[in-house]
């Protein structure tokens, strides 16, 4: 995969190039219904934002550029949701305020 392609990446196996949000929230659905194991999905948009991994338990990794990862715990999926509105949309701003949310 070339740097600075957009993907979103399941567990499970399943992939799609330059997603959308109809598809991320699919992603969300399909890790709610999903067993533990493979409860997970990440997201790049590419260079300079981060790679956003997210876990059924509603565990996100945040992976930044030189591989550093900093872990937070959402409260909710519309969270989650509006995180991945913001990466998208290549908002730096939008997707720290909600991790940075208690």
């Amino acid at each position: 995969m070339e740097i600075g392609e957009s993907y979103i990446e399941k567990a499970w196996g399943d992939s799609i190039d330059e997603p959308t949000m109809e598809d991320i929230r699919v992603a969300i659905q399909e890790t709610i219904e999903m067993d533990d194991e493979h409860g997970a999905f990440w997201v790049s948009v590419g260079e300079g934002m981060p790679i956003l991994e997210t876990h059924k338990d509603l565990t996100v990794i945040a992976v930044y550029g030189e591989g550093e990862e900093v872990r937070h715990k959402l409260k909710s999926w519309a969270e989650v949701e509006r995180m991945y509105e913001g990466l998208l949309a290549r908002d730096i701003n939008t997707v720290q305020a909600v991790l940075a949310a208690k």
